[in-house]
């Protein structure tokens, strides 16, 4: 077994707290507890190969191999002279009042025939049909009124179905991260099956490790491991168990073990070699069947 370079005492009681109270009940029962340790390998929390909804050609990369990303920046754009034509088209009829206009002006033109119509009836000079005339060119007046809302109305949503069909020609990142290939390069068809670069989130680290089904009994969510990378050299965290196989492989004996890594600096590189040690109950038997240091 290697023992693994101490980390600061305070740390590891903040995060082990779980596995020290451990230790003190089997201080309490006789059990003889002690550090396990075992390979594991560093990988990104996600990797995405970051296509394009819609083909097209590239018009234009903005992100390099290494290069850090947010959340929404831009990664490419597609060729898109004909959607911002049709924006433009679209924006035009949208903000265009000027059938709405004089149709208010004919509206308030009968609604002044109306009253003068009315005031005549009142007076014996004008004809119940005349009056019902004036009423009804102020209903068609009102009619056309409301048809034009709905037809500015629909001119918006115009609008805005042409945004988003421009939107879908600009390519972005879906999370934080760091760039490890750019795959096409301008003047590229793009197909819908084709990605345009790969981007890996580094923040949390996910360290994978299998472990002998006879630990299985001792592990549990959110238990805490001291985990020693290659890179930087020497340098031991503290991480938590963040996903535990449920279903054994048969053939090695063996489950699979997943630990969440902080990363917020993105200081520790993934896709490296590490050891992972618990302070488990050794089983008997096991370091030698399965070579544990």
């Amino acid at each position: 077994m290697r023992c693994p370079m101490p980390v600061s005492r305070i740390e590891w009681r903040r995060a082990g707290a779980r596995v020290l109270l451990a230790g003190l009940c089997a201080v309490a029962t006789g059990v003889a507890w002690a550090e396990e340790t075992f390979d594991c390998v560093v990988q990104p929390a996600r990797i995405v190969a970051l296509g394009s909804p819609v083909t097209g050609v590239l018009a234009e990369v903005l992100v390099t191999r290494g290069q850090v990303v947010q959340a929404g920046d831009v990664v490419a754009r597609l060729e898109d002279s004909v959607e911002r034509a049709a924006l433009a088209l679209q924006r035009t009829q949208a903000e265009d009042r000027s059938s709405l206009r004089a149709q208010e002006a004919r509206l308030a033109l009968a609604t002044a025939r109306m009253e003068r119509v009315r005031q005549l009836l009142d007076r014996g000079a004008a004809t119940q049909e005349a009056f019902d005339e004036a009423e009804a060119e102020l209903m068609v007046a009102r009619a056309e009124i409301d048809r034009l809302g709905v037809e500015l109305h629909l001119a918006g949503q115009e609008l805005d179905r042409a945004q988003a069909t421009l939107d879908r020609r600009t390519i972005r990142s879906p999370m934080d991260g760091v760039v490890t290939r750019r795959l096409l390069q301008p003047g590229e068809f793009v197909t819908q099956e084709a990605a345009v670069a790969e981007i890996a989130a580094l923040d949390p680290l996910h360290v994978e490790t299998f472990l002998p089904a006879a630990y299985y009994p001792q592990l549990s969510v959110g238990m805490a491991a001291r985990v020693a990378l290659r890179q930087p050299e020497g340098q031991e965290i503290v991480a938590q168990v963040g996903v535990i196989d449920r279903v054994f492989d048969a053939t090695s004996g063996t489950f699979g073990l997943r630990l969440d890594l902080p990363n917020p600096e993105g200081a520790f590189p993934a896709g490296q070699r590490c050891s992972v040690s618990f302070e488990i109950e050794p089983v008997k038997g096991v370091a030698e069947n399965y070579g544990l240091r």
